[in-house]
């Protein structure tokens, strides 16, 4: 892979540092080692770590996938649950030229394969399915060896390498109609942009310096491109989970987040009384927030929030405002059609075509999918909308049946057939219910084998379905109510358990 000048936005960096070039995320370790060294980088339960110390990690982590065979133009697939060790791996892979696709244990196994897409693949635990040949197991005293080296100055440079702007630097995953993955490849120029247009809506009393809540795993894209666009400005990229969040957010820690809609709710849910609204900018992403959630937020959270709809194929496409009608973003253009792809009048419902300057040429190993939904420069999606006005949009919902689970969509069917191969368990139904503020969540019913022991069967379903959410509603019952036909009925299903709750 032949590495080149980028063309596209430069970032800049923040308070003394506005306007220090940062083309790439490792320009901008460099710089940020050499001018701000003691600055913090990534904080995370076990302490901080500093520009210097993260630049000298990423430079041993380079030293070391190059002496495990990696190397530039390949794809590496990474494993890891561990954040901190994860994104050091991005980091030192996008270093390198290397292409990487996070993924979970359950995603390189069947029926999805998605290791298939990789030439080699990282992995955390030994047990961790890929293909032999292929999988490098990271020692346990890997990362606290990689930790322990110091920084060689003359090294920097190595991070600052231009890389190719049309170069393939991550792949993503998406979901279809059918809940199969579907992978597209991001190169560096579009990375940039999609970096350079959140940068462009955070305030800039936000900015000075940013401060990221990380509450996602690098597996989802948003939090990725997040703890770019942080490391780019020079900001703190603060890896913490729910139960930490109020502590940084009241402190005036944390000034930024991204959450999914469902996420929200929980959050505001959990505020501490009377201590809000904050200095905080929002980013909220997934599915419509309902009006009482925003009233809440506000009241509770933050008054900057901003509720976007957008695509992984395409990225952000609308601001969308109170009464959920949605402002397209300058580069996004918009085409309403019939079912024979005829264009409506407007106001009128129909399917939605997008195409801006960040989508994807098409999805890897799948021509003829690609064929069938990148058409003439257009992505048709699989939502539903109309335009009240040019330059207006409102999503009335999906046309396939995928589940949204607080803005994240899931597919059920990999979940229900991981679940069903547990021991005890002879059926399940894994579909959405109404939670608290109108959101969606998951809920996840299971029907055990006669003689199973039900505290056993629980026990072993949750960390199945924790690997796709991270709340949930489960419900063990000794039989399914089904029809005549012995299919499972769905709403006698949702009644039973709302029943259940009720005697909790």
């Amino acid at each position: 892979m032949v590495h080149a000048r980028p063309v596209g936005p430069r970032m800049n960096g923040t308070g003394s540092d506005l306007g220090a070039p940062c083309g790439s995320v490792g320009q901008a370790l460099a710089h940020y080692a050499r001018r701000r060294p003691t600055s913090v980088a990534v904080a995370h339960r076990d302490g901080c770590v500093t520009y210097r110390s993260l630049a000298a990690h990423v430079l041993a982590v380079m030293d070391d996938l190059t002496t495990r065979g990696i190397r530039s133009g390949q794809v590496l697939g990474v494993e890891t649950a561990d954040r901190t060790v994860h994104l050091l791996i991005l980091l030192a892979a996008e270093a390198m030229g290397v292409t990487t696709m996070s993924l979970t244990p359950s995603e390189l196994g069947p029926p999805a394969n998605l290791d298939r897409l990789c030439d080699r693949i990282i992995v955390s635990q030994p047990h961790v399915a890929a293909g032999p040949d292929r999988r490098l197991v990271m020692p346990a005293d890997w990362i606290a060896s990689i930790m322990a080296r110091p920084l060689i100055d003359g090294r920097l440079d190595e991070l600052g390498r231009e890389p190719e702007p049309e170069g393939l630097v991550r792949l993503i995953k998406s979901s279809g109609t059918t809940g199969a993955p579907k992978v597209m490849g991001m190169t560096h120029r579009v990375q940039q942009r999609v970096v350079h247009k959140y940068q462009v809506h955070i305030p800039a009393w936000a900015r000075s310096p940013l401060n990221y809540l990380c509450l996602y795993h690098f597996t989802v894209r948003a939090s990725h491109v997040r703890a770019l666009l942080t490391l780019q400005l020079g900001g703190t990229i603060h890896l913490t989970g729910a139960d930490a969040v109020w502590d940084l957010i009241a402190s005036g820690t944390g000034n930024y987040a991204v959450l999914l809609t469902g996420d929200l709710e929980r959050l505001v849910r959990t505020a501490p009384h009377g201590r809000g609204p904050f200095a905080f900018y929002l980013d909220v992403i997934g599915a419509a927030v309902p009006p009482r959630l925003r009233q809440e937020t506000r009241a509770k959270l933050t008054e900057d929030m901003v509720v976007t709809y957008s695509s992984n194929e395409v990225n952000r496409i609308s601001v969308v405002d109170d009464d959920n009608v949605g402002t397209l973003f300058p580069d996004v253009r918009i085409r309403i059609v019939d079912e024979q792809g005829r264009r409506v009048k407007l106001g009128q419902p129909g399917l939605i075509r997008i195409k801006t300057d960040t989508m994807t040429a098409g999805y890897l190993n799948a021509p003829e999918l690609t064929r069938a939904v990148f058409v003439d420069g257009w992505f048709h999606t699989s939502d539903v909308g109309f335009q009240p006005a040019k330059g207006k949009l409102v999503v009335l919902g999906r046309e396939d049946d995928m589940l949204n689970i607080g803005g994240l969509k899931i597919a059920p069917g990999p979940i229900e057939q991981t679940l069903k191969a547990i021991d005890g368990i002879s059926d399940v139904l894994v579909t959405s219910i109404d939670d608290h503020l109108e959101t969606r969540i998951m809920l996840v019913a299971i029907e055990t084998a006669p003689g199973a022991d039900a505290a056993y069967v629980t026990h072993m379903a949750k960390p199945v379905i924790q690997s796709q959410v991270t709340y949930f509603q489960l419900v063990v019952l000794s039989a399914f109510p089904r029809t005549e036909t012995g299919k499972v009925r769905r709403e006698a299903v949702k009644d039973l358990y709302r029943r259940h709750a009720q005697s909790l």
